[in-house]
């Protein structure tokens, strides 16, 4: 797996100030665990940092909702779409890269 870049770690720090869950009730990993692992996959599928997806964000994001990887965007519960959603927002939001 990608090693965390600083982008990364400030992704994470943003889910959890917009309220993204941390863990569940019973204490498991929860929708940021499960967004973070799902973008550092679109990472790999990409060959790309996090910070490379950020300047390509504008590309990466529409292949992921309505294009040719959507159906990858469909995988593991819509994780995969919402995070690069999230990760989209969280780029125009902080305005970081």
């Amino acid at each position: 797996m990608l090693k965390q870049s600083n982008l990364f770690k400030q992704f994470q720090v943003w889910m959890e100030n917009k309220g993204y869950a941390k863990t569940t009730k019973s204490n498991k990993p929860s929708t940021i665990a499960d967004y973070s692992s799902s973008f550092l996959r679109i990472c790999a599928w990409e060959s790309k940092t996090p910070e490379q997806v950020a300047e390509s964000i504008s590309t990466i994001l529409p292949q992921y909702t309505i294009g040719e990887h959507s159906a990858r965007g469909r995988m593991k519960s819509r994780a995969v779409r919402c995070s690069i959603a999230a990760y989209s927002r969280f780029l125009h939001e902080t305005q970081v890269a």
